[in-house]
């Protein structure tokens, strides 16, 4: 009695065997078209990449390309074409057979949405499309690994793995044996923690994406080829270390919600570099570096990042972030080449520091809430143009005049400085900005002898001194608007130089007004009282 059920399932297990390893009979066909006409749908003789059609060659009659479009149910014929070089299956039901190692002539195999057919392993005899160049399998729903054999494709140059659920495993040590790829793109694999420890043998690789996968440490080094990097929607990636990439010219690394610290080192000619919603990044550093033609990095919304350190960065002319509310320091060091740098609406801001950075000539601390002037910007000899508005600044450096001789341009706006204007006087100052401070009196302001333009609204100012008339070879605009005036020295009708002059909201009388208006009438200065 027990002896029929065993048997029943031996013979079963081995009808399956058998049922896998056939091999489909491609002797009943005439000739490749033949095989074609065998499919129950119909195939177009003219190739397009939009329909299911074909390439034969005219004279041999051999068929070499065929795409297979939204019909579903193919005859496993196809594997009975062994000229074909490529075959594209975009929603079909077609099973990776054993047969495929027929395709001997195969150089490109994409196959994008399997509806279920191709299981949970690829059988080996993938390894043996020796002249694949080009693979592809997206949106495949049960497989969960590739074989050991895919070591043998030694000539493949892409490979695209997207949107396979299940695949948790790529076999490090084979896939270490593509020597010859060139393009890489791993997309939407939330099975995948690991990426191959062997991608350092890829030294061929010119494009690497890694999008929507599971892993959590990324260590990518001496690629000496890779060209474009991009690392997104990565939800469990906490660290990012980039080093010896010499051909790198574009990184783009966005959307990686735990990601903690990124390191960048040892890379050239970069021409991209985009850092952008990582909203969980606290530390980025940048070093050993060359940027192409004055690229300028984009680091946008990073909510929690706090350190930011630019060091060996030759290239980079200019530098901008703004809006990032959790930095509190950034450090620039030994950067040549940078002249403009703006760091703007930065609330928790504490220490900025410029280390061999002499080239700077604009510098932009807006909103960043200083409540002290910070002493590593009397390093930059050569700035010409300062903006440090809407902070919480109350006092200058005494020796802002000798350590920063080149200033032109100093715009403090919205401020907390008080009483009289900055003495000792900043002579060599073209344009200054001092609206919305607490000033009383602008006693001394002839000292400012290059000053072209004065901007003084909004501050509590009793009076203009008469001395004003000492700039009048030089002053070309001022305004005065929102203070306390009740009085405008009549001198200021004959500054040569001035080209307009506003005074609103004051204290001046409606009659005093109309005295004035007819005293500058005869003035090419431009007036509003």
């Amino acid at each position: 009695m027990k002896t029929v059920p065993l048997l029943f399932i031996i013979f079963c297990s081995f009808t399956i065997i058998q049922i896998t390893d056939a091999n489909v009979n491609c002797t009943i066909y005439a000739d490749d078209l033949d095989v074609i006409n065998r499919n129950p749908f119909y195939v177009r003789l003219t190739l397009s990449d939009s329909f299911t059609s074909v390439y034969i060659r005219e004279f041999s009659k051999q068929l070499n390309v065929f795409n297979i479009f939204n019909d579903v149910n193919p005859s496993t014929s196809i594997y009975c074409l062994k000229s074909l070089q490529t075959l594209r299956l975009i929603n079909t039901n077609l099973p990776i057979l054993p047969d495929i190692k027929n395709f001997q002539s195969l150089t490109s195999l994409i196959i994008r949405s399997d509806n279920g057919a191709i299981g949970q392993h690829l059988t080996p005899e993938f390894g043996k499309l020796k002249y694949l160049t080009t693979l592809e399998l997206s949106d495949i729903k049960n497989l969960e690994d590739l074989p050991d054999e895919i070591r043998y494709l030694e000539y493949i140059s892409s490979l695209t793995l997207q949107n396979i659920p299940n695949l948790s495993r790529i076999p490090d040590e084979s896939i270490g044996k593509l020597t010859q790829l060139r393009t890489l793109n791993l997309t939407d694999l939330p099975s995948l923690s690991t990426i191959p420890t062997t991608i350092k043998n890829f030294q061929q690789l010119n494009i690497f994406e890694i999008t929507k996968t599971n892993i959590t440490t990324l260590d990518l080094k001496g690629l000496l080829s890779l060209s474009d990097l991009k690392i997104t929607f990565n939800s469990l990636l906490e660290t990012i270390t980039i080093t010896d990439m010499s051909s790198l010219s574009s990184i783009d690394i966005c959307n990686n919600n735990e990601l903690l610290t990124l390191d960048i080192q040892n890379s050239n000619y970069l021409r991209t570099l985009s850092i952008l919603s990582n909203t969980k990044l606290t530390s980025v550093s940048i070093a050993n570096v060359s940027l192409y033609r004055d690229v300028i990095p984009s680091i946008v919304d990073n909510p929690q990042l706090n350190i930011i350190e630019l060091k060996n960065v030759s290239g980079l002319g200019t530098f901008g972030i703004n809006s990032l509310s959790s930095l509190k320091l950034i450090s620039f060091g030994n950067l040549p080449n940078l002249f403009n740098v703006s760091i703007r609406f930065i609330p928790q801001l504490q220490t900025i520091s410029f280390i061999n950075t002499s080239s700077i000539k604009y510098l932009d601390l807006t909103e960043c809430n200083l409540a002290v002037f910070p002493e590593s910007i009397l390093q930059l000899k050569l700035l010409i143009n300062l903006v440090m508005t809407s902070n919480r600044l109350s006092t200058l450096p005494s020796t802002l005049l000798t350590d920063l001789p080149n200033l032109k341009v100093l715009n403090l706006a919205d401020n907390y400085f008080p009483g009289n204007i900055f003495q000792p006087a900043l002579p060599n100052i073209r344009e200054l900005y001092l609206s919305k401070n607490l000033l009383a009196s602008i006693y001394g302001i002839e000292e400012y002898k290059s000053l072209q333009r004065l901007e003084l609204d909004y501050n509590s100012i009793l009076l203009i001194p008469s001395e004003i008339i000492n700039l009048s070879t030089t002053l070309q605009n001022l305004t005065i608007n929102y203070n306390k005036l009740s009085y405008i020295p009549y001198e200021i009708t004959n500054m040569r130089s001035l080209q307009s002059f506003s005074a609103t909201n004051n204290r001046i009388t409606a009659d005093e007004r109309t005295n004035l208006f007819r005293l500058f009438s005869p003035s090419p200065i431009h007036v509003a009282f």
